[in-house]
């Protein structure tokens, strides 16, 4: 469940570098750090807010650090997986939600094909539905691409600082599985378990389906529940 929550924000963020993850191949030698890239020509309505990200991560000498060395594309992906659910644990509660509700305006504007992809694990950066998130963005308000632009530097920070983690409320998590149980009566509860019992064999309509629910369930439940939820869904 953590990867569909996931890899949303940090595939949109990787298409930052992509101009340095050909084929795999090293980002920068091992002196120079990660050097981020804006993919947005300045006649993008997302070119500014993506831009602002881009300076903001080139000019913290502690993130470049951090991300030094012979770097793939797969390996940054880990290494970013790792730090956005560090970060996730100390957002708070309006983020996470916030968090919530962007992907759910995301969902709905990818090709069926790759909304099923997020219902199946993956381990490494899936550049075909980068892309595709990328588009999906782009046909947002802009406001949408400055939510997961801010959230991800946020949370990069969060880690390297090791900010103070906000437990995951047992209570209302526990309340938050009784709502969803009660969200999915019937048929609709047993597709929803085919699907996350068994990913790969689900067809691309009911993966979609589920992933696209799921999260926008999770983000409309009450704010105490939809809180446990998330932290527990992005934080790990």
């Amino acid at each position: 469940m953590k990867k569909i929550f996931l890899v949303l924000i940090v595939i949109a963020v990787l298409m930052g570098a992509k101009n340095m993850l050909k084929n795999g191949g090293s980002v920068l030698p091992s002196s120079g750090g990660v050097e981020l890239v804006n993919p947005y020509p300045p006649s993008s309505p997302l070119y500014a807010d993506h831009q602002a990200f881009v300076d903001k991560f080139n000019s913290n000498a502690k993130l470049k650090a951090r991300y030094s060395g012979d770097l793939t594309s797969k390996g940054l992906y880990a290494a970013w997986d790792q730090a956005f659910s560090r970060g996730a644990r100390s957002f708070p509660r309006e983020r996470l939600i916030e968090m919530a509700k962007t992907q759910a305006a995301i969902l709905p504007r990818l090709p069926e094909a790759s909304c099923a992809k997020l219902a199946v694990p993956q381990d490494d950066f899936d550049q075909a539905l980068g892309k595709d998130i990328q588009d999906a963005i782009e046909r947002l308000p802009a406001r949408h691409h400055r939510i997961v632009t801010d959230t991800f530097y946020d949370a990069l920070l969060a880690e390297i600082d090791n900010a103070p983690a906000i437990p995951v409320d047992e209570e209302a998590l526990k309340g938050a599985f009784i709502d969803l149980a009660q969200s999915y009566p019937g048929e609709y509860g047993e597709r929803l378990m085919r699907v996350f019992s068994n990913p790969a064999a689900a067809s691309p309509e009911d993966a979609c389906w589920a992933v696209n629910s799921l999260i926008t369930t999770s983000a409309q439940l009450s704010p105490s529940h939809s809180e446990a939820l998330l932290r527990k869904a992005f934080g790990g």
